[in-house]
Parts: C-alpha cells; structure tokens; sequence
C-alpha cells in the first residue's frame, strides 16, 4: 500500500507551535485537510496553501543553498509583482484558501513590497500566513511594520550555535545581529501584548550539527516559541534513489501548489530539481489555479504517485525530498523499476 506523510521531514524539539496554541474552528479545519486530504488522497477543490515566492533573490551565499549555485531552476533574479499578488489572492480567497507562505526561493524581507502583501492577505482573510527568512534585515521598524500586518507565524533558519559554525553556513550574515534582531522580535511583540506572530527557530539537522543540537534547543528556548528541526538531505544522493519502484506518494500534491515570482505554477516545491520545466503547470497570468489545480496533468501527476511509479516522472524521480522518505522506508539499490 503506498505511504504518504504529512510533513514527514518536519519536526518540533522544544515549544508549541501555531497549531497548538490557534484551536478556533476554522483553523482545526484547515490543519484537519492538510493532514487528511493527502492520507486519503482526497483533492480539494482548491490548494489548502499556496507557497508564494515574493523573489528569488537573496542577501547571502549559504553553501547548502541552491540558490547559491543557481541550480534551482532556471536562475534570474526578481521579484513578484504586486498587482499580480493581489490577483493570485483574490482568486485564492473566492476558492477558499486557507494558508500561503511567501517564500520559496530568496529572502522575502528583500521585497520592498512584503509588508502590504502580508496587509493585503489578511485583510482579504487569509488564515495562516507565514515565511522563512534568514532574519538578517529584521530591524525595529519592519518589526512593527511586520507584527501591524497580523503576520501568524515566522520561520528564522539557523545553523549551527556557535558564532563561526553560524558564520560559515550562512555565509555573508553576522551571528551577534541575526541573535539580535530573533530577540528583538520577540521583545517587542511581547511587549505589545501580543501572541502573534509565533516564532521558530529552525535548522536543517546537518550530520555535523547533531552533536550540538540539545546546545541549540537550550539556547533559543524562551526566545523562539518553537525550536525546530528538519531532516537533512545531505546524508543521501538523489541519484542512489532514481528508479526506485516505492509505495510512496508526496503529499504536497494533494495540500499546496507554488508560485514563482513571475507567475510560473508548479505542483510542489521541486526540491533540488534543476529545470522547473520539468513540471510547470502554465503561468498564473494566463490560467486560473483552480483550472491547473484540477488539470489533467495534475491529475495524471497524483495517480502516477498514488500507484508507486513517481520514478515515472523525472522531477520526481531526480527529488531530493523524495531520495530522503525512501531512505527513511528502507527502498533498497538496485530494486529498479523496468518496463
């Protein structure tokens, strides 16, 4: 039977995190579909989230990052047109969409406009809203600006405890300012009375930072309102895994759908896939979400998984998100899908 796991490479260490502590109808509801469209391989009529990519651009030069060496699809830098925002989330809002992050690709504090999208989605009534950032252009005004908004939730990436294991993964930030600004964050959302947005610190679990990691969790423990981890994709080759018959299904086709900065529609993340054109699904400029949601070749893309034979797509096939649940199933070289 083909297994499928909701945010399988996700994981809390220390905290609770927005879906403990938000337990109001509606929210239970969203998180309900997250969890149990993919189990059951139910498809909404609609993506219960939208992972929006406000730029590709960033400020640093992380050696892990394949923004880095521009082999996350094809590479030119930009950023999401407002106007275009504004459209993806009216139609978002008419279908019911619950949740959208505003990062893929790049560091979404560098889009000078990032402040109104997070207004404009709230306003609208989007529940859940969030991204990542490396938190390094946190000062005290986007801060403000930033809690104004009624942003749910924000996901800061940190390796490493240390000022020089910091510094070496992520590469171009300064340990004592990014410590700083995470701080400043929670001080003045405190002393605003607020809840909102819940904090997490987050770190790709590297096999060199194992060790230190209880050292981690100690540290931003009552700075962060979560401490979090996620599972390393570096302890196996994408290409140990390619052709691998598995029961295996991703679920992201049955949550989310992404949007690149200029409009592309893709079905997922495409997690370390070098041509985006593998998978594209059209340009949000000249279809709906909801027509490509429900396509055909989004359709055939779910039943290929729901029947073990992802291999069959080749961005499925070369993704390093899927490399990394096969190891965790046991998939063994050499059991080679043929014809």
């Amino acid at each position: 039977m083909v297994q499928i796991q909701p945010n399988a490479n996700f994981h809390t260490a220390s905290g609770r995190t927005v879906f403990d502590v938000r337990q109001n109808e509606r929210f239970l509801e969203y998180r309900r579909q997250w969890y149990e469209y993919p189990r059951h391989f139910i498809v909404g009529e609609f993506p219960i989230n939208l992972d929006i990519e406000s730029t590709n651009a960033c400020n640093l030069q992380c050696p892990f990052c394949a923004v880095t060496f521009k082999n996350w699809g094809p590479y030119r830098p930009g950023y999401m047109d407002f106007t275009l925002f504004q459209r993806i989330i009216d139609e978002g809002v008419e279908n019911g969409l619950c949740s959208i992050k505003l990062s893929l690709r790049g560091e979404p504090v560098l889009h000078p406009e990032l402040i109104e999208m997070v207004k404009y989605a709230k306003d609208k009534g989007i529940l859940d809203i969030y991204f990542n950032t490396n938190a390094t252009l946190l000062d005290e005004d986007k801060i403000n600006r930033l809690i104004d908004t009624g942003l749910d939730r924000i996901s800061i990436s940190f390796e490493g405890i240390a000022k020089e294991v910091y510094e070496s993964y992520r590469v171009g930030a300064k340990y004592e300012e990014v410590v700083a600004n995470v701080k400043a964050l929670r001080h003045i959302r405190d002393r605003r009375g607020l809840s909102y947005p819940q904090i997490r610190v987050q770190t790709v679990l590297l096999p060199e930072l194992k060790g230190s990691f209880p050292q981690y969790v100690a540290f931003w423990q009552g700075i962060a309102d979560e401490v979090a981890y996620l599972d390393s994709r570096c302890e196996t080759s994408n290409d140990d895994h390619r052709g691998l018959v598995a029961d295996w299904a991703c679920p992201f086709l049955w949550q989310r759908m992404a949007i690149l900065w200029d409009g592309t529609l893709l079905p997922c993340l495409m997690h370390g896939v070098s041509d985006f054109n593998l998978m594209a699904l059209g340009n949000v400029k000249e279809v709906s979400i909801k027509e490509t949601w429900q396509s055909e070749k989004a359709t055939q893309y779910r039943e290929l998984h729901k029947s073990g034979q992802a291999h069959k797509l080749e961005a499925c096939d070369r993704c390093s998100y899927r490399a990394m649940e096969l190891e965790k199933l046991g998939v063994k070289k050499g059991v080679v899908y043929s014809e």
